[in-house]
């Protein structure tokens, strides 16, 4: 089983030792042929604050503890890239979507940078723990661990204007749908057959199972936008790149607000056709799922 924590959980048992400590994690995993999911966003939150001007040597301890788990590590930020491409190579060639692979062998190649950003310190080496990569990421590129607080204007924004729409009813499901996906793909440097784009969105839409992180992130962000007293915080960055993730583990854990947004979300795709209820895969806490999965 893949086990994917969120950045709370994760830090819990790593630095705190709550509701269980590191090694008792381990021997779960390890006795149960489990693997410890970890990606961009759980890692960069429990070593965030080397942003703030904490010693290294104070995350170390930590990030090598982690590197003592059965291990692999998941690209989710890249999702919607990866999916994309996917469904562009099947729908192109007339043949059912396969789900791509978003596993990556390090944790530096979890990283997206925008377009004209130097690739971290690490790219070209090899044989590097995790402290180590964390290490020479931190000595170029310190603002990789800071918290996305720069793009909560725009996603309080985007949530505003989408909010409004649906109150005109000028936001519905296919169409948000299909703007939602134009923009992944033009933000991503995804080519979209020509002449064709509508023809692919709806073939995407009319299944679940093609696009699934996608879909699963954009059915979830249109559950927060019709509770219009919910304001979204920096912290929900992290949540919904996760939820993205959600399809390619078997269990994660989301704090109690973005479960219930995500499990509405899965609701929904059950009654599009999805062949996988999403919201078995959520869990409270590392302790919820263990007993889910003893």
């Amino acid at each position: 089983m893949r086990v994917l924590l969120d950045s709370r959980d994760l830090i819990n048992v790593v630095e705190h030792a709550r509701p269980i400590n590191v090694a008792d994690l381990e021997n779960y995993l390890r006795t149960g042929g489990h693997t410890n999911v970890l990606t961009m966003t759980n890692v960069r939150e429990l070593a965030s604050p080397l942003s703030s001007g904490i010693e290294f040597m104070t995350i170390r301890p930590l990030l090598q503890a982690l590197e003592q788990l059965p291990t692999t590590y998941l690209a989710e930020a890249k999702i919607p890239a990866v999916e994309i491409q996917a469904a562009v190579n099947a729908f192109s060639a007339s043949r059912e979507y396969e789900t791509p692979s978003v596993d990556v062998r390090r944790w530096d190649y979890t990283l997206v940078l925008p377009p004209g950003q130097r690739s971290p310190a690490t790219d070209d080496w090899v044989g590097l723990r995790l402290d180590e990569i964390i290490y020479y990421i931190k000595r170029s590129r310190i603002d990789v661990f800071a918290p996305p607080s720069h793009h909560l204007g725009a996603l309080q924004a985007q949530l505003q204007n989408d909010r409004q729409s649906l109150r005109l009813g000028q936001a519905p499901a296919r169409e948000h749908f299909s703007r939602a996906f134009r923009r992944h793909a033009a933000t991503h440097g995804v080519s979209l057959p020509p002449g064709r784009e509508d023809e692919l969105i709806e073939w995407i839409y009319s299944n679940p199972d093609r696009c699934p992180g996608l879909r699963l992130n954009h059915e979830t962000y249109r559950a927060l936008m019709a509770n219009y007293q919910d304001v979204p915080e920096t912290g929900d960055f992290s949540d919904l790149a996760h939820v993205s993730a959600v399809p390619y583990v078997d269990g994660a854990t989301l704090d109690r607000r973005m479960r219930n947004y995500c499990s509405i979300a899965a609701r929904k795709m059950i009654r599009f056709g999805s062949t996988q209820n999403y919201a078995d895969r959520l869990h409270h806490d590392v302790s919820a799922l263990m007993l889910r999965y003893p």
